[in-house]
């Protein structure tokens, strides 16, 4: 078997579809990275599927859509990936396929993509459906990341801290060589994109132009900060956990304000998880967070230590791709062979 490997990757945001092929042949090689937008109406019909608590393809037509658009990018980008990298697909050992997650508890997980039409049409076995491959084995199935943020990132007598920023925020505190604590953290972008597109009618706030524009709603943050404070470590969070938190009577506030004060609420559980991790001395962002720049400086100046992203390894943008790709090398997931 050789040691190229796929990972693709839509997270919660769902803006776009990161695809990358990686080589873990004695150390991490970054062979080839591409992405594709997912147009707006796939994230708008996504977001109105949460939002109205349908689960399954079974029970939604729009569900159903949005996984054979799904399903067909993947098969692109496959395709596109070992074009660019001038491969066969011979040389592929897996495609480690995330899915788009519907809803996710402790106990079980569902994800829209099919993982076999991906397999038959790439003519690649893909190994998938890893969240729930996590709970059967005594995990949450979330986050999933922090087993490539050891691989990376590990050194005996260090402590270091990795977050990701996705729609949700997760950290991993890797101490001594291991990782001591991994968890979902906060909303990471989720309420943020949700003002854009309500307020805004953009998908996000870019470089955190307008959040600079507000001043904090201390009424909102209170509210914010309180109805999360129950939320212990480690968790597997659920966008519309946050969502049932923010209440829509406060999009009648500023709309700048109300930016500026979700980018204090994520800043501040991003704190949180810093200082239950008793400070590291290292600490390593990636993710789409990582391109709102008013964001990451008020994280970094709430953490009072620099702070860096993973692009000196591999650029933000795909370390998620990678990571499930990782797990495909790993086969912590179940396989999905070519019928």
């Amino acid at each position: 078997m050789n040691n190229y490997f796929i990972g693709l990757m839509t997270g919660t945001s769902a803006d776009a579809l990161d695809g990358c092929i990686v080589s873990f042949d004695g150390e991490f090689k970054l062979i080839q990275t591409q992405s594709l937008e997912l147009d707006n109406s796939y994230k708008k019909d996504y977001e109105w599927s949460i939002k109205n608590g349908y689960k399954t393809i079974e029970e939604s037509k729009t569900l159903a859509e949005l996984e054979k658009i799904l399903n067909k990018k993947s098969v692109e980008l496959v395709n596109n990936l070992i074009k660019k990298a001038n491969l066969n697909i011979s040389d592929i050992s897996y495609v480690g396929f995330s899915g788009q997650t519907v809803f996710h508890t402790n106990n079980k997980s569902y994800q829209i993509g099919d993982p076999r039409f991906l397999a038959n049409e790439s003519r690649i076995n893909v190994i998938s459906d890893f969240r729930n491959h996590d709970i059967k084995n005594g995990g949450i199935g979330a986050p999933l990341i922090p087993a490539f943020h050891k691989y990376l990132y590990s050194e005996n007598d260090k402590k270091k801290l990795v977050f990701n920023i996705g729609g949700i925020a997760n950290g991993t505190f890797l101490k001594n060589g291991e990782i001591s604590l991994a968890s979902d953290v906060g909303p990471g972008n989720c309420l943020l994109d949700l003002v854009s597109k309500e307020k805004f009618n953009t998908s996000f706030d870019n470089n955190g132009d307008e959040a600079s524009k507000g001043k904090i709603n201390l009424e909102l943050l209170d509210q914010l900060l309180s109805g999360s404070n129950q939320m212990q470590y480690p968790r597997a969070d659920d966008k519309k956990d946050y969502y049932k938190i923010f209440n829509n009577s406060f999009l009648e506030i500023n709309k700048n304000s109300l930016l500026r004060t979700l980018s204090e609420f994520t800043a501040e559980k991003i704190k949180d998880f810093y200082d239950f991790c008793d400070e590291p001395d290292e600490v390593i962002f990636h993710g789409g967070g990582t391109k709102n720049l008013f964001l990451m400086n008020l994280i970094e100046s709430k953490l009072n230590t620099s702070i860096k992203t993973t692009d000196n390894e591999i650029p933000s943008k795909y370390v998620e791709a990678a990571g499930f790709a990782y797990l495909a090398y790993l086969k912590k997931g179940e396989i999905f062979e070519i019928k």
